[in-house]
Formats: structure tokens, sequence, C-alpha cells
């Protein structure tokens, strides 16, 4: 962003042949990127009081998934299952493998045309279909694999944005070549040409897309990732050199999953979301917070105006932690996972303060909150239980949102929307679209 305004000064400073307007190219407006979870809608519906649209510019409808022989989902022991793949009818259908499908096609398309009608208070605001996800990222490597299969995803992809109105589609992958949720015997789920195979599908994509915007007016339809965090995700180790570089020249931006660096499958408790590396962390040479991720990128040659930085509006917590040296139970071995929401290790901001852990930003109920200088991210300790509660705040938004600008990032994205109380995260992110490019 600031490479734009660097080259029209000098264009001003020299006379030359070739024309300012060249030089003078915009720079791309900022983004604030929220997860809709379309499985939450009875519970948390679409509408003025739950989604401030003028707090965000762009809204990812979670999930589509991906049809093969007639099935989607995942039949792994903690994916969920599998299920009929549906057309827009609501009935049984089997599209060409590889094709994308809503899991409850009558329900998402109402959600959608409610997420659309938003743009009323908001003329910016984009609706983009997410596509995988942690448990439906199974099917990704097969349909990436071959050029029949990457069509079909391709076309549908094409035929519900049209349908549905919607301004491009957003691949969460979890992870090519890597894998994420443990695949079924017998299946195979990543492969070593999964990154190329990703790029050639962003590439038929974007021309696919480019196609359709000349067809229909003149639009410009929108292709976006969301990419994993750790290092080993990214490299070219595995895959041919600059992938990471020619996937992202095919995309509007990467959604960066700058979170779960620390979760319960760890035995000692951890930050979910550090900005920065912190000297006490006994992994601080691991690389595992925002910057180092945000800097491998960029190493890569990506340009930081297609950065998005991710923001969990959720926490994880354990039990039976020691308090430490420090006394805030942090880097501390824990004997499991704490009970959150739904008695699960995750505890969504919105929890927090419904449980009265949290009350006017300080802990309640036992817990004493604790700020972390060198991270900047604060967390949750009750001496009493033993409970160590990873999470983020609006202080720790605020310094993610100093870091955004500072960087020259295209924004922020956070997951997700139903995990904020009365809109104090999203609140706080907001000033980023106010940034000037």
């Amino acid at each position: 962003m600031k490479l734009h305004a660097m080259l029209a000064a000098l264009a001003c400073a020299f006379p030359c042949s070739w024309s300012l307007a060249a030089a003078a190219v915009p720079a791309p407006a900022p983004e604030v990127v929220a997860y809709y979870p379309g499985w939450k809608s009875a519970q948390f519906p679409v509408n003025q009081d739950n989604i401030r649209a003028r707090h965000v510019s762009l809204i990812q409808y979670a999930f589509a998934d991906i049809c093969w022989d007639g099935e989607h989902g995942n039949p792994a022991p903690d994916g969920g299952g599998v299920s009929a793949c549906l057309d827009a009818d609501g009935k049984h259908a089997k599209p060409a493998n590889g094709s994308i499908v809503l899991p409850a096609p009558l329900a998402d398309a109402a959600n959608l045309a409610k997420l659309n009608a938003l743009k009323q208070d908001n003329p910016r605001l984009r609706v983009l279909l997410s596509v995988g996800g942690w448990i439906w990222s199974n099917r990704f490597s097969d349909m990436a694999a071959t050029p029949a299969a990457r069509q079909a995803f391709i076309a549908s992809a094409l035929e519900l944005v049209r349908r549905h109105g919607l301004d491009g589609v957003d691949i969460d992958w979890e992870h090519p070549a890597k894998g994420g949720i443990p695949c079924i015997e017998g299946k195979i789920c990543h492969r070593v040409d999964d990154k190329e195979n990703y790029v050639r599908l962003a590439s038929e994509l974007r021309s696919a897309f480019e196609l359709a915007g000349k067809q229909d007016g003149g639009r410009h339809y929108l292709i976006t990732i969301a990419a994993g965090a750790h290092a080993t995700l990214v490299d070219d180790s595995d895959a041919p050199t600059s992938w990471v570089l020619r996937l992202a020249d095919q995309l509007d931006w990467i959604n960066l999953m700058t979170y779960d660096y620390r979760g319960v499958w760890d035995a000692s408790n951890g930050e979910l979301a550090p900005l920065y590396a912190d000297s006490a962390d006994p992994l601080h040479d691991k690389a595992l917070y925002s910057d180092a991720t945000v800097t491998r990128f960029l190493r890569a040659g990506v340009p930081s105006g297609k950065l998005v930085l991710g923001l969990p509006f959720y926490g994880y917590g354990w039990k039976q932690c020691a308090a430490g040296p420090r006394g805030d139970g942090l880097y501390q071995a824990c004997q499991g996972a704490a009970s959150g929401n739904d008695g699960s290790p995750t505890f969504t901001y919105s929890h927090l303060v419904e449980q009265g852990y949290l009350v006017d930003g300080k802990g309640a109920r036992g817990f004493q909150r604790h700020w972390n200088a060198q991270s900047r991210v604060p967390s949750l300790y009750n001496r009493d239980s033993g409970v160590f509660i990873t999470y983020e705040d609006a202080q720790s938004v605020a310094e993610k949102v100093r870091y955004i600008r500072a960087k020259g990032l295209r924004g922020g994205m956070f997951w997700e929307l139903s995990g904020d109380y009365q809109h104090t995260l999203g609140t706080a992110l907001s000033p980023i679209l106010s940034t000037q490019p």
C-alpha cells in the first residue's frame, strides 16, 4: 500500500513518458471478513441485531461441501458422517464428482438471501460461499487431482454464485499435502501433488470467473482462500518452488488462520492466537504466533495487500493447571480440557461473558484476567480450580488492528459471528474499514 504512494510521488517529481494514471493504481480498500456459520442459523439467525453490516465488508457463508459418488461429508469418526447430496429443491442428486453442494439447500438459500439483504445497510458488503472447513476438507485432494473434477467444481461454483446472487467463493482446504481431520482407512485425503493441483484449480477458477464476469455485465467475482498458519502448510519442501506465490496470483486475498497455534490437543497449555513471541514460552522458537506467519507469507513473495489476518472470537480451556512461576497458569501441564460451550473445550467470547467469567472485561467468578505484554493477548486463570482459558478480547483485537495497519495488510478476518457478545469484538475490529489505503 505504501509502495503505491511512493510511486505516485516519484511520478510527480520526475517527468517521464508513461502516464501518471499507470503509476497511481489505487490500492484496494481494507477488508473486515466475517464467517457466518450456516448450521447455527436456528439459534443465531441472520438479522440486523446479530450482524452489524457496517462493521464488516464481506461475509463468508460456511460451509458448502464437495459431492462424490452422490455423497458428501466426512466418514471419519470425528467427521460427523456422510449425507446424500441434494439439489436446489432439497432432493437427492448425483452431480458430477467434484461438484459443490449445499448441506441444507432450502435453509441455506434462505440464509444467503438474508445475508444479501444486509447490503441495504452497507452497499459495500459482499457475500461469498465458503467451501470446505475442517470437517469437510476430505474431498479437496480428489477434486483437485483431475481436470474433470476441477471443472465440475468450477461449474457448480459459478452456478451457485449466479443462482444466489453471490460475489464469489472462498476455499477453506485444510490442508493441502498435509491433511487435517483424520482420513478414513482406505481413503486418500491428501497427496504430494496437492499444492500444485491447488494452483491449477485456482488458475482455472480465475479464468472461468473472469469470463463469467464479462458475461454478467463487468462484474468481478472474488476468489479467496483460508490458509493454515503453521510453517509446514506454507513451505516449498513438498511442492514446486514458489507455489504459494503462484497461488496468491490467482486470488483476491488470503485469509490467514492465525489462531489455533495451541489448543487442548497439547498436554501443556498455551496461547491460542499470540501476536508476537513470548520469551517465556517453552516453544518460543517454533514460530507459533501471528507475526511469524505473516512474515513467512511475505518472504514467500505474497504482497501485504493480499494478506488478511485472522482473529478467533473464541478460546480454549484446560483444567487442573498449576499456577506456575508467574501465577497466571500459562505454559503449564494440565489434566485435559475444561468444559466450555456445550461441554466442549471451546469458550466463545459470548460464553465467557454470559457465564460471568468476564465482567466489564475483567475476570470474575474466581477467574483473574492476565495480560501478556510480549504476546499481546489475554488469558483467564482460576487458582482454585486450576482452569486456564486462552481467548481474544477487545484489547488484543485493538493490538491486531494496529498491527494490520502497520504492516499494510488487506484487513482482518474473524471466526465467527456468533462468538461475539453484543458486538464487542466486532466493534473493536471495525476501525480497519476506515484505514486509508
